[in-house]
């Protein structure tokens, strides 16, 4: 069965172009946006009884990803990280077939964004959550009810070993430097952006996205309690807590909220990332050339996720219970308890101790 090919003509409308019979056809996708001609070239192969064999061969990877995008995108937490994963991987893999997705050109991709051939240098944390969207995509479009291929297309493929997780966390020491260098880099006498995040971050231990979206509103001061999730969100493994107002953050949100410029405690949206490596240069708690005027500084090994998992660290290490941390991060119990079970300062000898209390003697 030949193949139709979707291309655009000299009028700007994209067309299906296929042989029958030794003559040229063609259907117009009746659109000149390169998105909604490809879903439309998808829909119009599956109307065309692309369940046959030969049609696993129709679809490619940017067909799937068209749909994924459109129908599954909406939904996730950050739409922006999967259209930023795709930018990176559409290099590599838009024009091919899905089932031409094979081990030897995933390997080539992994090759590639190691040496920076395909967008700047990634490692491997980075390179596997790109290469899960990939996968997640293709699977994506092979269930209901927009499947466009049986499962059977894709072969199966094996993903970068995951590294083990990162366990910067900031000492007391570091933590108070990191503000004195926030608090100088201010500009005014209002408090900035950066330290507000850092007070957020490290009093909350709230994810980016969820201090980036904080609205005065949803800061209760008569119940001591910020509400992190946005009514009307719609709800992710991700979740967004209630966190307590602790007493040492309240002076903060009052100041901060005596000096506000609109309904958004952080002002506006714009990304943190930078401020953060530039303070954490500034304080001497990371290694590393300051950049020169204008220039964005490399990373630190300080990211706002450092923070988060600070905060984290400091709470098990101080003895709080692992199930009320997760409830803080907004994470599940096995989650936290993976990553935070060995700060708490539990005694397994005084544990022990407890089974009889006492009660019990040995007989003489």
């Amino acid at each position: 069965m030949p193949i139709p090919k979707l291309d655009k003509a000299d009028n700007g409308y994209f067309y299906a172009y296929w042989s029958d019979n030794g003559r040229s056809r063609r259907k117009s996708m009746g659109s000149k946006d390169a998105v909604v001609a490809q879903e439309r070239f998808a829909q119009w192969l599956l109307m065309r009884g692309a369940e046959d064999s030969e049609g696993q061969d129709i679809y490619t990877v940017e067909d799937a990803w068209v749909v994924y995008r459109k129908f599954h995108g909406a939904k996730v937490a950050s739409p922006e990280t999967l259209d930023y994963n795709w930018a990176n991987l559409r290099h590599q893999f838009a024009a091919l077939t899905v089932s031409a997705v094979r081990q030897d050109v995933v390997d080539a991709y992994v090759v590639a964004r190691t040496a920076g051939r395909i967008g700047r240098a990634a490692k491997g944390p980075t390179i596997r959550k790109e290469l899960g969207t990939l996968q997640a995509a293709m699977n994506f479009c092979t269930r209901r009810p927009h499947a466009l291929y049986p499962a059977s297309a894709l072969e199966p493929i094996e993903m970068p070993a995951a590294s083990e997780p990162r366990d910067r966390w900031l000492r007391t020491s570091e933590i108070r430097a990191l503000m004195a260098a926030a608090a100088e880099m201010r500009r005014g006498e209002a408090l900035s952006r950066l330290e507000r995040f850092l007070w957020l971050a490290l009093e909350t231990a709230a994810r980016v996205q969820a201090i980036l979206d904080l609205t005065w509103d949803r800061v209760d001061f008569e119940a001591g309690v910020i509400h992190y999730d946005v009514p009307g969100r719609k709800k992710t493994k991700k979740g967004r807590a209630a966190v307590p107002i602790s007493k040492t953050l309240r002076p903060v949100l009052e100041r901060a909220y005596a000096e506000r410029e609109n309904d958004l405690v952080m002002t506006n949206k714009a990304k943190v990332w930078a401020s953060v490596q530039l303070a954490a240069l500034n304080a001497g708690i990371a290694e590393g050339e300051k950049p020169k005027h204008s220039e964005k500084p490399k990373a630190t090994g300080v990211s706002p996720h450092v923070l988060r998992h600070t905060a984290a660290t400091h709470m098990a290490r101080n003895g709080v219970p692992l199930w009320t941390v997760a409830k803080v991060l907004g994470n599940t119990l096995a989650e936290v308890e993976r990553t935070y079970a060995k700060w708490c300062p539990d005694d397994p000898a005084r544990s022990v101790d407890l089974i009889s209390g006492g009660a019990l003697e040995m007989v003489k």
